[in-house]
């Protein structure tokens, strides 16, 4: 990803795991979205206009599959089906969210 989204990572390397592509993503990167889609987003937890997620598909190839990252400030920007797209308030960066828990510890009725 670009600087615009910071992976939480452990203070020591780890070796980086293999991701089977999660079902949901494969269907969300089927769509046409219309722009440049830099990440997909699971499990995703919304921090007032942020989100906490895992990464899957990093198109800067700086994020491996599967790490918890967190976006900049993010507005939704449309929707396809329980897909969202979201573009950074500056407009640089776009990223589908796939999968989402929301408040109360309910999720969107996808994976979690």
């Amino acid at each position: 990803m670009k600087p615009n989204v910071a992976p939480v990572a452990a203070a020591l390397p780890e070796p980086r795991k293999v991701f089977e592509l999660p079902r949901e993503v494969a269907q969300a990167k089927a769509h046409d979205w219309g722009v440049f889609v830099d990440a997909f987003l699971m499990n995703a937890a919304r921090v007032g206009d942020r989100y906490a997620a895992t990464v899957f598909c990093d198109q800067s190839g700086i994020v491996s599959d599967g790490t918890t990252v967190a976006t900049r400030s993010v507005r939704q920007i449309c929707g396809h089906g329980d897909f969202k797209l979201l573009q950074t308030f500056d407009g640089a960066d776009h990223y589908v969210l796939v999968t989402e828990h929301l408040a109360g510890g309910k999720s969107d009725g996808q994976r979690s």
